[in-house]
């Protein structure tokens, strides 16, 4: 890799996780296409191995940066943990088995239905709290109290389903993760994003190791270091916009990037 290349890639990064940070996501569902575009003839196991290579240090940076700064629901974010662990490696092993145009195909159509839904509603809409499920209080760093009721069987059931599926498209899961936490499980917009990170974060160092241990790393690897250096530079310009736009914008932001990525990348496909 010439150095012009990698200084590229570096900015890209930065690009990259700003954008992804910022929306509550570890950035895969960017990274995936790029490195789609980059490697023709690359593995969808190759490609998922470094997207989430690079996830799993954007994810953690924000998510331990979040916990030092006591804006994550550990006990709740534990809880997910758990349950994503063995759906990541359920998804990672359908990864290795699919062509890479089924893969492009079904990454494009998760974009685009994503993009779409979040275009819809672009804002959490909860009429009135959940009368049953697990009662939370969480006192954050800045001494605001939050208290909301989850339905933990069933989003543990969901957040399993959504961990299948990011982690066979090769992604962090944030762009679902975070509509889910919200609106699925009553989580408040302030925590979703800080929870969806840890849970991005845990997932993908499941999946990355599965992939390396079972000898699917390849050429996309290369790309990895120059991306993940930019990604973590963007992580503190990706939180004061996470802070100034607010749920609303930043879902609006998310749903445009969806919908551009995806017809990217199926037309790589085609």
């Amino acid at each position: 890799m010439d150095p012009f290349e990698a200084v590229a890639l570096v900015f890209s990064g930065i690009a990259i996780g700003t954008y992804a940070t910022a929306v509550g996501a570890g950035g895969g569902f960017l990274l995936a296409p790029l490195l789609l575009l980059r490697y023709e003839d690359a593995t969808p196991s190759a490609i998922a191995t470094a997207s989430l290579a690079v996830v799993v240090l954007n994810s953690g940076v924000s998510a331990v940066t979040a916990a030092r700064a006591r804006q994550v629901d550990l006990r709740l974010a534990a809880v997910l943990v758990a349950a994503v662990l063995p759906a990541g490696i359920g998804g990672a092993l359908v990864t290795s088995m699919l062509p890479r145009a089924v893969f492009a195909l079904l990454f494009a159509a998760l974009l685009a239905g994503a993009g779409a839904y979040l275009a819809w509603r672009p804002a959490q809409m909860i009429v009135t709290p959940i009368s049953r499920g697990w009662q939370r209080e969480f006192i954050d760093g800045a001494g605001d109290t939050f208290r909301y009721r989850v339905p933990i069987a069933r989003g543990m059931v969901a957040t399993a389903g959504s961990a299948a599926f990011a982690a066979l498209a090769g992604i962090g899961g944030g762009l679902i993760y975070t509509p889910l936490t919200t609106r699925f499980m009553h989580v408040p917009y302030a925590l979703a994003v800080p929870i969806s990170q840890t849970v991005n974060a845990a997932m993908a160092v499941a999946v990355v190791t599965f992939h390396i241990i079972a000898g699917h790393a390849g050429d996309p690897m290369r790309d990895a270091p120059a991306l993940a250096l930019g990604v973590v530079v963007s992580v503190p310009l990706g939180r004061r916009l996470n802070r100034r736009l607010g749920e609303g914008n930043l879902m609006r932001l998310l749903a445009v990037g969806l919908l551009l990525v995806s017809i990217r990348t199926a037309l790589i496909a085609l």
